[in-house]
Parts: structure tokens; C-alpha cells; sequence
């Protein structure tokens, strides 16, 4: 009888089993934050695959910021129809006196750049000089048009950008604005993608796939043969990095315990900062746009190594009841921490069923939608849209705008970029101590109120104009670094993939629209800054009005993110 029973209940087990499974992967729950009590919050095996998470992206900030140096303008001016004056005997300096005309711009006389002078029914005679010419022909009785036969471009410091090649300037100068612009439209698509489709099939092969597009866009966008294969291919690239981003960024998040998340949120941009600052260096050296596109596209083939280094979210892998596959990888990470993990982090004390509601759970495909379906999720994701729209549209603004401001061009960039550090720096600090909506409020506040003071500073005073700049850059960039946490604490993990996604999605419009903005300088030159700062202080006040997230347990659920600081204000309540 007793042989008979257990064959009956082995039966049953095996009944109830999933195909090509067994019996111990019904009975397997891996408990994840059970586990990180013995692994350590952020243990050796945490720190491991972390430093491999930072490595890409500190290689995104060169794709990031490229377009500056790639579509660097140089000085230019028309091209002189030299057979016209080829008996004209004068300097190239007195060439140029009558052929360019001069402009006063900014408050200073340069020669035009757009506009050469035509002459009607003239002819210069062999060893005709430089002043019979001028007197033949006075300023008052020559005709400007605009530069008909293409434009000579001062090579002493650029050998070769975009600009030059496809002569992107003058009524064409706005092509450079719409190749910065048609980048973010690209990581807009990315975004989108990107997270749905780590949220479906996992972060660590939508992340291989990423980074493998990387460098083949990467490699093919410095062989473009025209402006528009160019911006075709930019747009590409720009999807994968952000999708290479959103995934890693994820990942780290899901990695640690919560107490370990600001840390974790903030050092994975120091990489991104290092980057920035090193990318004027690197073109510095390296003047021709095509090989500084090949250099800075390289290092993504040391990534393919991934594939064997990087191992999927276990976070992910249980919010997908894929219980075996996060035992596996806890089993290996213990013994790179040396800890030995007991039985019940992968098998509940309490023996657990599976209800038809778990089931369904389990085998439910989330979108976008879930993010608006209960109503303290719907307006939580509205504002952080918001935030993230602003936050790049400020950051990018400043960023992209650095020729604007005094001083050498490529130390302006690397300070822009350096300023980054402290930022994060002091992200970890504030947001462990003040948590996240004041720290962030008052970011926003402060790097606004300084973006609008900043222009309107007198001009012999360009340093504090400068200074103002970067502190706008400073508190900017440390909100992006909170926004990014913030967000991932929020979004629950059956779409936190999905939720991060759309709010990178959303913020590409701020993207899109800055290097736009940053043309109505040449109308009101404040007029950039003011929008800046305007839109910072908008967005500053209403991060008050999200959920403080400090200290609390990711949200797995729907419902678990919906209840994000109810339990708070019952007991202030009470």
C-alpha cells in the first residue's frame, strides 16, 4: 500500500510537471532578495558584473557627443572663380578684399561667409594691380550674391568634418541641426523597441544584439558616401545605443539590494562621464572625421566577449518564473562569493501551489499600456515622462550648444564633461540622506534659475557667463542621474524594461527640439537659456508631486507599484 501511494503521488507530480522540465522545477521559487542576504547587497559577484555593465556605457558617450566634432564648421568662405582674375597681380589677402565682402557681425567686422562680390562686364589684363582694380571697381558700385560656386574651407585644424564634405553651411546649415535632431528621433524608436522587447525576451540577449548593431552602424556610418546614407545610418545607431543603455541600466538596478541602488544608479555614469571628457582628446589627434568615427566605434568589438561574461537579470528571470535558470546563476555567484546559499532561497519553507491567477500571471505579455491602466501608476508615468523630456532637453541643450560659450572649444567640451563627476558623486550622497523628490526638485530648481542668469550677464564678463553654464550643467546632469534611479524604483519589474523604454522614448523629443532651440540664439542670444531654465523649474516642482521611493523594495507587480507610498501616509495619518 505504502509503495502504491508514493507511485500515485509521483504520478500526480509528474502530471503537474511542464514539458521539459522536472519535478524540482515545480517546487523551485527562487526568493532573489533572500538571496542577496547571503551574496551581500553588493558583493563580489554584484561588483563583477557590474564593472562589465559600466564598460559599454562609458563607450556610448562617444557616439553620444560625436556629432560636435564630426560637423565641427570650420572657417570658409565662397570659392573665388580664379580664371576671372587670373591677371589681376595682388596677394591672396588682396584677392579676397575683392571678392568677399565684409560683414559686421556680433558687433565685429568679419568677411561674409555666405555672400562673394560679382562684377558685371569686367575683365582684369595681365599684371592689372591691386589698386587700378579698386579704383575700377569701388565697393559702392559691386553686386553680393550668394556663393555659386561652392566654398574654400581653412583645413589648418579640421582635415576633414561633414560639414566640409557635404558643405553643410549657409542655407544648408541646417542639415547639421536635423542630423542632431534625427539622431534622437533614432533613440526615440530604440527606447520604444528596446524595451519591450527586454521585458519579453530578457535584458542579456536584446542586450548582445544591441551592442553587436552598435559596431557594425558604428563602422558603416564612416563610409557614408552622402549626407542623407549618413543621417539613415546615425539613426540606426542611435536606437542600439539606447538600447544598449536601457539595458544595462536596468540590469544594474536589478542586480542589487535597495539600500545599494543609488550607489549602483550613479557610479554607472562615471564611465559616461570619463568618456565625455576624453572624446575631445581623442579628436584633438584625430582631424579627419571618418577615421575619428572608425576610432571611437572600435571598442564596442571588445563587447562581443559578452556573450559568454554577461549573464541574464535573475530579477527577470523569476518575474518570469523561469525559477531554474535563476538558480543556476545564484549558484554560480555564490561560489565567486564564497557564501553558501541554504535551501529555502530556492525552495519556500511553506510549500506554494500554483493558482489559474499565478498561472495566468506568469504567461501574461505586458505593453505600455499597463503603465496607465490604475490610476496612481497613470500619473506617476505622465510626470517622470515629463521629467525625462526636460532633462535631456536641457542637458543635450547645453551640451550640444558648448561652441557657444568663450574660451577654447575643446576645453569647454572636456570641463562640460568633467563637471559630470561631482555631479554623480554628490547624487550618492544626497540621495541616500534626502531620498529622491527633494534632491531632485531642487536640482532641477537651482540649475534653472542659473541657466537663466547665466546670459544675461555682461559680455566682458563671458567667464561668469561660462560658470553659470556649468553649474546649470552640473545640477542638470546630477537630476538625469535621480530621474534614471527614480524611475526604475517606480516602474514594477513585469514592465520596468517597458516603463524605462517609454520614458527614454519620451525624453528624445526634448532631444529632437533642443538643437533647434539652440538656433534662436541667433535671434535673442539669452533666448535658449531662458527656455532652459524656464521648462528645469517647471519640471522641479512638479517632482514633488511623485512618491518617495527611498530605502523600499523594487516593485514586482502592477499592484505592488500602485501602492507605493500608501503605507506611508497611513501612518502619518495616524
Amino acid at each position: 500500500m505504502a509503495e502504491r501511494k508514493e507511485h500515485d503521488e509521483e504520478a500526480i507530480m509528474l502530471e503537474n510537471t511542464p514539458p521539459g522540465g522536472d519535478k524540482d522545477d515545480v517546487q523551485m521559487k527562487v526568493n532573489y532578495d533572500l538571496a542577496m542576504e547571503y551574496l551581500g547587497g553588493f558583493g563580489p559577484w554584484q561588483k563583477r558584473v557590474f564593472f562589465l555593465i559600466c564598460l559599454p556605457i562609458g563607450i556610448n558617450a562617444f557616439q553620444t557627443f560625436l556629432i560636435v566634432f564630426l560637423a565641427v564648421e570650420p572657417e570658409f568662405h565662397c570659392r573665388v572663380p580664379r580664371a576671372s582674375f587670373s591677371g589681376l597681380n595682388a596677394t591672396p589677402a588682396e584677392l579676397l578684399n575683392v571678392t568677399i565682402p565684409w560683414e559686421l557681425k556680433d558687433e565685429e567686422w568679419k568677411r561674409s561667409q555666405c555672400k562673394r562680390y560679382s562684377y558685371d562686364r569686367f575683365r582684369t589684363t595681365l599684371n592689372t594691380t591691386y589698386r587700378d582694380f579698386v579704383e575700377a571697381h569701388p565697393v559702392a558700385n559691386r553686386t553680393q550674391i550668394p556663393c555659386d560656386q561652392g566654398y574654400e574651407y581653412d583645413t589648418s585644424e579640421y582635415t576633414s568634418t561633414v560639414t566640409m564634405d557635404w558643405d553643410l553651411v549657409c542655407d544648408n546649415s541646417w542639415k547639421v541641426k536635423l542630423a542632431k535632431s534625427i539622431w534622437f528621433a533614432g533613440r526615440m524608436v530604440g527606447a520604444g523597441f528596446g524595451g519591450h522587447a527586454a521585458d519579453r525576451w530578457g535584458r542579456r540577449p536584446v542586450l548582445l544584439a544591441s551592442l553587436a548593431l552598435d559596431y557594425v552602424s558604428g563602422i558603416a556610418v564612416a563610409f557614408s558616401p552622402n549626407y542623407t546614407v549618413f543621417m539613415a545610418i546615425r539613426f540606426v545607431m542611435a536606437a542600439s545605443t539606447t538600447v544598449t543603455g536601457l539595458a544595462l541600466f536596468v540590469m544594474a538596478q536589478e542586480l542589487v539590494t535597495a539600500d545599494k541602488r543609488s550607489l549602483v544608479g550613479n557610479v554607472i555614469w562615471l564611465p559616461f562621464a570619463l568618456a565625455y571628457v576624453l572624446l575631445p582628446g581623442i579628436a584633438y589627434f584625430v582631424r579627419a572625421w571618418m577615421w575619428l568615427q572608425i576610432t571611437t566605434t572600435m571598442p564596442f568589438l571588445l563587447f562581443m566577449s559578452f556573450w559568454w561574461l554577461m549573464p541574464e537579470s535573475p530579477r527577470w528571470l523569476i518575474s518570469r518564473s523561469r525559477h531554474k535558470e535563476a538558480a543556476a546563476i545564484l549558484r554560480k555567484a555564490a561560489k565567486v562569493t564564497k557564501a553558501g546559499l541554504p535551501d529555502e532561497v530556492f525552495h519556500p519553507a511553506i510549500p506554494l501551489t500554483e493558482t489559474e491567477e499565478d498561472s495566468e500571471k506568469k504567461e501574461k505579455l505586458y505593453t505600455f499600456i499597463d503603465l496607465f491602466r490604475t490610476p496612481n501608476l497613470r500619473k506617476w508615468t505622465v510626470n517622470i515622462f515629463f521629467n525625462w523630456i526636460v532633462n535631456t532637453f536641457v542637458y543635450y541643450g547645453i551640451s550640444l550648444n558648448t561652441a557657444a560659450l568663450s574660451g577654447n572649444f575643446y576645453l569647454n567640451f572636456a570641463i562640460s564633461g568633467f563637471i559630470e563627476i561631482p555631479a554623480y558623486l554628490m547624487s550618492i550622497v544626497i540621495l541616500n540622506k534626502f531620498g529622491r523628490r527633494w534632491p531632485l526638485c531642487m536640482l532641477l530648481l537651482i540649475g534653472g534659475v542659473a541657466c537663466i542668469v547665466a546670459f544675461f550677464i555682461p559680455k566682458h564678463l563671458s567667464w561668469m557667463t561660462t560658470t553659470l553654464a556649468m553649474i546649470g550643467k552640473f545640477c542638470i546632469t546630477a537630476s538625469f542621474a535621480v530621474i534614471y534611479i527614480f524611475s526604475a524604483e517606480i516602474f514594477p519589474t513585469v514592465v520596468r524594461q517597458i516603463g524605462m523604454g517609454m520614458s527614454s522614448m519620451s525624453a528624445r523629443v526634448g532631444g529632437m527640439v533642443a538643437p533647434f532651440v539652440n538656433l534662436l540664439g541667433s535671434y535673442w542670444a539669452p533666448m535658449p537659456y531662458v527656455i532652459f531654465g524656464g521648462v528645469s523649474i517647471a519640471a522641479g516642482l512638479l517632482a514633488l508631486l511623485l512618491p518617495e521611493t527611498v530605502g523600499k523594495e523594487l516593485p514586482a507587480t502592477i499592484e505592488e507599484a500602485e501602492n507605493i507610498g500608501k503605507k506611508d501616509a497611513i501612518v502619518e495619518e495616524e
